[in-house]
């Protein structure tokens, strides 16, 4: 991830999630929810990302939406300066940081 823009753009994604963020009751709507499967994930989403997401004008959500599209289609993005900059609230690590992109990218997609 080289553009400070798109590091900004997409961390504005994932603040929902970030521990530093969210309020201890959006944390618990998160508990035993596994950052590792696809389902969760998209149940996450939907919990807590859409509400914000679908507040955003639909030109800037198509921006984000492509944005995210493009990062995980770029095989030599990893990821890890975005997730040096926040600690997620789920109980576990994420193992595949794209996988998970592409989960959050599935649950913004299927509310489109």
């Amino acid at each position: 991830m080289k553009a400070k823009q798109e590091i900004f753009d997409l961390l504005s994604v994932l603040k929902v999630f970030d521990v530093n963020y969210v309020s201890h009751e959006d944390c618990l709507k998160l508990h035993g929810l596994n950052v590792n499967q696809t389902e969760d994930v998209v149940k996450a989403v939907r919990t807590l990302l859409l509400p914000e997401f679908n507040t955003y004008p639909q030109g800037s959500r198509q921006r984000l939406i492509a944005l995210l599209s493009a990062k995980i289609l770029d095989s030599s993005e990893d990821f890890s300066i975005l997730f040096d900059r926040i600690e997620l609230a789920f109980d576990n690590e994420i193992i595949d940081k794209r996988v998970f992109m592409s989960a959050l990218l599935v649950g913004i997609e299927s509310a489109s």
